[in-house]
């Protein structure tokens, strides 16, 4: 049989920041071992590349988070949004086993963690707007952020 290769899809828009969270949160009890280890490994770094239609780099996305922060803002959540959160998207369990466990349907489950998960990027990052837009920071700007960030 011939070998299939499939090219890598390229990200030609920034990826919305509330999808970053939630990637970042699929990694949670991970992420919390680590930085309950000393306590030193608390930021995160990551960083993905923009291209432009043919291929070619546009820019890179540049994002820093940090547990605390994320800690802080998913207690602060609505219960309800937390818990969809914790069951389908930090324990990884299918959304028609969390509707079952909360007494709610999947599509409940699935309007509870985007609406989490947006609260908590427009809290955690200051380019979410309210229409859940984003928009590129200047330099000058990540690098406030970045330090605001280390700093907590």
């Amino acid at each position: 049989m011939p070998e299939v290769t499939t090219k890598p899809q390229l990200v030609i828009q920034p990826i919305p920041l509330h999808r970053i969270l939630r990637e970042v949160l699929r990694h949670y009890t991970e992420y919390r071992e680590l930085v309950n280890q000393d306590g030193r490994y608390h930021v995160i770094d990551y960083g993905y590349w923009v291209y432009n239609e043919d291929g070619t780099r546009n820019h890179k996305e540049d994002i820093t988070i940090s547990f605390w922060d994320l800690y802080e803002g998913i207690n602060d959540l609505a219960p309800r949004k937390r818990e969809a959160i914790f069951y389908n998207v930090i324990l990884d369990m299918k959304q028609k086993d969390v509707a079952q466990i909360m007494g709610i349907t999947t599509v409940s489950v699935g309007q509870y963690v985007e609406a989490g998960m947006i609260q908590l990027a427009k809290r955690y990052f200051s380019e979410v707007h309210d229409n859940n837009e984003q928009h590129t920071e200047s330099s000058t700007d990540e690098t406030d952020r970045e330090t605001r960030t280390r700093a907590a």
